[in-house]
């Protein structure tokens, strides 16, 4: 199967500035006459540009070897990303070195075969002259023909990127090791293209000043002579050089402009791809990172919404219908999941089980806690346990299970509509408060929470429901809300003093009713989760 970059002879086609110069250079020196000055033919001026194509040629084929050899051998690129990626990226400094010493060795053949026919012949081929012919080969041959090589492996690179990054490669942060940014740094480029086509040349030119000072007529020709050719091929040079850059960094900008337009509408599944390694290579890793992260916070996000979902699930639906009682449950979290948790369980024999829990922590791992807290509680229900023994159970169950740190508070009654009774263990949750006729009393707790200590023994308590009673079972995250500046809790005495106003209102209207009441304080829903269980014996 054939890969999906293009072949060597395409790369080579890229090349096509080095050609260009080499020409111009060649047809400048023949109009000024300096090649007749030195006897160079026709015959002769072919060979070299023969000679050029070839060492050029076989300079592409050792710097596209690897790549030619790495995309053959690998029919599905996706599955050899880490290879592939760093030999692309070596791409253009293993160009540089090919074609830096390529450009010796022809720089070197071109200076002999020249001196060599000048010689020969009758023509004056003085050392000024041969130094300023010297000069502009090797200007030519390892300056300028290597910057353009390097400047056309970049383009072709930059396009095979873009085509690799259909199948996943290039999208993601690759190995800085193998990213040679003195060569493609976007803040380095202007710099080295000043000093190839502005900086040498001007250095050069000055040496054929000095030359031509002291030379005769003829030296004094030749020079000036060379002196157009430098300006010839080195204007070409820049112009082809400040071409593929600004072509280069359109293709780069136009994915991004591209990347932020998907950013925008919220196409986060798809990359921007990494066409070069420099700053604007950053910038791409910079959006498909923040894309990947936007992608995983929708995709948690719908997690959320399923986690919340199957929360929601475990709290009961409807409150159980009880002669001459009325409950109510209500809960807020802070996040999508939560780690409070109230329930009220019928009995067979008609009577109520009573809970309302808080784990410490946040989010999903209290969440964990509560659902196995839920669980176990629910089969205690279920063999109708006394609670206390339910209430041991649980906190040994916890302390082999909870982390170092971590517990559980927990106030569970079992309400009994004939005796109007409630027994309750708490287990160093927030105390209940119990509205009767006499005032407010506290449920105090009588254990440390399920979690802490292994073998703990629960008391149980006994309450008795006049009529007109409420119970206003709540967790911390009632009393605990602060006011906008954080300086100031709602607190207990708070509390207190609302529901001693509040507690005749219909019970269904207590849980919005409170919550009204801590916004109007200042209360950050972000803060912590809230859950309340009222029971009333009604009148």
């Amino acid at each position: 199967m054939k890969p999906v970059s293009s072949n060597f002879w395409r790369y080579l086609v890229y090349l096509w500035p080095i050609i260009l110069v080499y020409w111009l250079g060649q047809n400048t020196m023949r109009l000024s006459g300096n090649t007749a000055a030195l006897g160079i033919g026709a015959v002769i001026s072919a060979f070299d540009f023969v000679m050029l194509v070839v060492c050029f040629s076989a300079a592409a084929w050792w710097t596209y070897m690897p790549l030619d050899r790495c995309l053959a051998k690998f029919e599905r690129p996706e599955e050899h990303r880490n290879v592939i990626e760093k030999i692309i990226s070596d791409f253009p400094w293993r160009a540089l070195r090919a074609y830096l010493v390529t450009g010796l060795a022809y720089a070197v053949y071109l200076s002999l075969i020249i001196s060599i026919t000048a010689l020969q012949g009758d023509h004056e081929f003085s050392w000024r002259i041969f130094i300023s012919l010297s000069l502009n080969i090797f200007f030519g041959a390892m300056v300028l023909a290597p910057a353009l090589a390097v400047a056309a492996s970049i383009i072709y690179s930059s396009r095979l990127r873009l085509k690799l990054s259909a199948k996943g490669l290039f999208v993601s942060q690759l190995d800085g090791a193998h990213s040679y940014r003195h060569i493609t740094s976007a803040s380095h480029r202007p710099w080295l293209i000043f000093v190839v086509t502005s900086l040498l040349p001007t250095l050069i030119l000055s040496m054929y000043v000095y030359l031509a000072l002291n030379g005769s007529e003829t030296e004094q020709r030749f020079i000036m002579s060379q002196a157009l050719v430098l300006l010839v091929m080195s204007i070409s040079a820049s112009v082809i050089l400040v071409w593929s850059m600004s072509h280069t960094l359109k293709r780069v900008t136009g994915a991004l402009a591209s990347g932020l337009e998907q950013l925008a509408s919220g196409e986060f599944g798809k990359r921007v791809p990494i066409l070069l390694d420099d700053d604007l290579g950053d910038l791409a890793r910079g959006l498909n990172t923040a894309m990947e992260g936007l992608q995983e916070r929708d995709d948690l996000k719908d997690s959320l919404a399923v986690a919340a979902e199957i929360q929601q699930g475990l709290l009961p639906r409807f409150a159980p219908v009880i002669p001459n009682y009325h409950l109510v449950g209500f809960q807020q979290t802070c996040y999508a999941v939560g780690g409070d948790y109230y329930d009220y369980i019928k009995l067979e024999d008609g009577r109520i089980w009573l809970m309302i829990a808080d784990a410490s922590g946040k989010g999903y791992p209290a969440a964990l806690t509560m659902a196995n807290l839920q669980a176990m509680l629910r089969g205690l229900a279920a063999i109708n346990w006394p609670i206390e023994e339910a209430a041991s159970y649980l906190n040994d169950t916890l302390c082999d299970t909870l982390t170092a740190g971590h517990f559980v508070t927990l106030f569970m009654g079992k309400l009994q509509p004939e005796s109007h009774s409630l027994v309750w263990v708490n287990a160093g949750h927030v105390p209940p408060l119990m509205i009767t006729a006499d005032g407010v009393e506290k449920l105090a707790a009588t254990a440390p929470p399920l979690g802490m200590v292994k073998g703990t023994a629960y008391e149980v308590q006994r309450t008795e429901f006049a009529a007109g009673d409420l119970l206003f079972a709540y967790t911390d995250g009632v009393t605990e809300s602060t006011e906008r500046s954080g300086k100031m809790m709602f607190g207990e005495e708070r509390l207190k003093k609302w529901l001693s106003t509040n507690h005749a209102k219909p019970i269904d209207t207590l849980p919005s009713a409170l919550i009204q009441e801590l916004n109007d304080f200042g209360r950050d829903s972000h803060g912590d989760d809230l859950t309340l269980l009222c029971a009333r014996r009604e009148g």
